[in-house]
């Protein structure tokens, strides 16, 4: 199933800069899985090259059993949800976890917000 998506820059220099992905065209598929590499790299699916607070191959946002998943890669300056309760304290990521459609994040200083047009 090809799932389109695009990721939005929230933040920083490139804010407001849309991203479309697709789960065929774009990552790397193993078995049922999808995965997109986020990172300061010049390889990653995704790079945030403008953001020094970024590691080089930081973050991976995955598909899997029909639910989309963040994952911080042991980066330096962590990753983290945004978290609707409260502005000031964002969730940090630990591990994979599960992001809903619509929800932000941030890698580095920069704020992403995952949109799926389904």
């Amino acid at each position: 199933m090809d799932i389109h998506f695009t990721i939005i820059i929230m933040s920083g220099v490139e804010d407001g800069t849309q991203l479309p992905f697709s789960t065929e065209a774009d990552g790397d598929k193993y078995d049922d899985q999808w995965k997109l590499s986020i990172g300061r790299r010049e390889d990653n699916h995704l790079r945030l090259r403008n953001d020094t607070f970024v590691s080089r191959q930081h973050a991976f946002l995955h598909w899997r059993n029909n639910q989309w998943w963040l994952e911080d890669n042991n980066s330096t300056n962590g990753t983290f949800l945004e978290n609707e309760a409260d502005f000031f304290n964002d969730i940090p990521v630990k591990g994979i976890v599960p992001i809903a459609d619509g929800r932000m994040f941030r890698i580095g200083r920069t704020w992403l917000r995952l949109q799926t047009d389904q």
